[in-house]
């Protein structure tokens, strides 16, 4: 990090120096250039980056006093809130639905274990959920 300290030091002194030797045409030139370009920077940076496609009483204060604008305007506000909480409910939903759906592949094995004739040490295996797993299946 040091080193490029140095370089970047070393770069700024030969720059100004190099500035300083500039005749004064030139110089004059360059800032009139560096000009231009700051206005475009700041002309960019103060025009709208984004406008709402449904942009209601511009500029009319009076318009806003209509309640139908108003509710329209609070509509225009809230309506990040109609997705978002769209999406909270499709994971509420799906969480529901998985929990639903553990809970009743639960069920199915209680009941096979219940209606079966099969010895407890059956029950005990490892493998005996993936075998009434496969034979519901089939």
């Amino acid at each position: 990090m040091n080193n490029e300290a140095e370089f970047a030091y070393r770069i700024r002194q030969a720059l100004d120096e190099g500035a300083e030797r500039l005749d004064y045409t030139v110089s004059l030139r360059l800032q009139k250039a560096r000009q231009a370009a700051l206005e475009r920077v700041v002309a960019k940076q103060s025009a709208p980056v984004w406008v709402p496609a449904l942009q209601l009483a511009a500029g009319d204060p009076s318009a806003a006093e209509d309640s139908g604008t108003r509710a329209a305007a609070w509509l225009l506000r809230f309506g990040l809130a109609v997705p978002l909480l769209a999406l909270a409910l499709g994971i509420v939903g799906i969480k529901q639905w998985e929990s639903d759906r553990t809970v009743a592949e639960a069920a199915d094995l209680d009941f096979a274990v219940l209606l079966d004739d099969t010895p407890i040490d059956t029950y005990a295996h490892q493998g005996f959920g993936v075998y009434l797993r496969e034979e519901k299946g089939m």
